[in-house]
């Protein structure tokens, strides 16, 4: 059988829908509920939109989150396998956000005790949303390219995850302490204070680089350092995301453009479901890989 190599993504990262028609991906959807007993399925039962809107019509209505199902992963595998892939690379968000990794790896086991002529590599990308797309967008890049053999693009994926980059501020507080990811005194000075701290996924947890008064400057810090830290734009893959910001992410990218260059391309999708449950309407980030 010819090499034809598939790519399975869970939709914590949330790709640009665009890639799905250009690229071999099959995604997998988290799932949230507003009730914690009726769970919709992320891009397929409900859109990003109308997700963010119902948090910013009813915010006492936290949302709740849940990782893919075992059996979610393994139909992915098959359904790509019919379709005649016999190579699958897979990647994840952080399994310390999520059980979507562990129940991969599970699937992936089931089906490879019937299916053996197929190789699956599963990989944790230790983030999520924007740094994860950026990381799962050039794993498609270099399928596609055609060039490079299976075997390298999983070797080059395992030397980029250390390199995937995903910064992030939020509008409000509220949606990361119900999250567990601040206390609530830090909830009540903040909001007092209008700080809108500036975060990063590392390794699978939330590190805040900077506390920033006020929505602009938190853009322009956010900016700054994504221009600091990104060495060789057009060699890397950037992504923005935001979560009913649209003005704000062009005002991102304008400004990425005019310090990086006219000339390099930026993605851009919005926050998905899974993660917006926990940073809320109003969030907005950028990930990106280099070389």
């Amino acid at each position: 059988m010819n090499e034809r190599i598939a790519q399975l993504v869970d939709s914590a990262g949330n790709l640009p829908r665009e890639m799905f028609g250009k690229y071999a991906i099959k995604e997998i959807p988290l799932y949230f509920s507003f009730d914690h007993q009726h769970y919709y399925r992320e891009n397929i039962d409900c859109c990003n939109l109308d997700f963010y809107l119902h948090m910013k019509d009813k915010p006492q209505q936290i949302p709740k989150t849940s990782a893919p199902s075992i059996y979610d992963w393994l139909k992915g595998y098959r359904e790509m396998y019919e379709r005649g892939y016999n190579k699958f690379i897979v990647t994840t968000i952080a399994s310390k956000l999520s059980g979507s990794y562990q129940n991969a790896v599970l699937a992936r086991d089931m089906f490879l005790e019937s299916i053996k002529d197929v190789k699956v590599e599963i990989f944790e990308s230790g983030t999520c949303a924007c740094g994860q797309a950026a990381l799962e967008i050039k794993i498609a890049h270099m399928i596609n390219c055609q060039k490079i053999c299976w075997e390298d693009i999983i070797k080059r994926t395992g030397q980029l995850i250390p390199n995937a980059v995903s910064l992030f501020t939020v509008q409000e507080l509220t949606y990361m302490f119900a999250g567990g990811r601040i206390g609530g005194a830090a909830v009540m000075l903040g909001n007092l204070v209008k700080i809108r701290p500036v975060c990063e996924f590392v390794n699978g947890v939330v590190h805040p680089i900077k506390a920033v008064r006020g929505r602009k400057k938190s853009l322009e810090y956010l900016i700054n350092t994504c221009v600091n830290r990104i060495k060789n734009a057009r060699d890397s893959v950037i992504i923005t995301q935001h979560a009913l910001c649209e003005d704000d992410g062009l005002f991102i990218i304008k400004e990425l453009k005019q310090k990086l260059g006219q000339d390099i391309h930026i993605f851009q999708s919005s926050v998905g479901t899974s993660v917006g449950s926990h940073s809320g309407p109003g969030s907005i980030g950028v990930g990106f890989v280099s070389d």
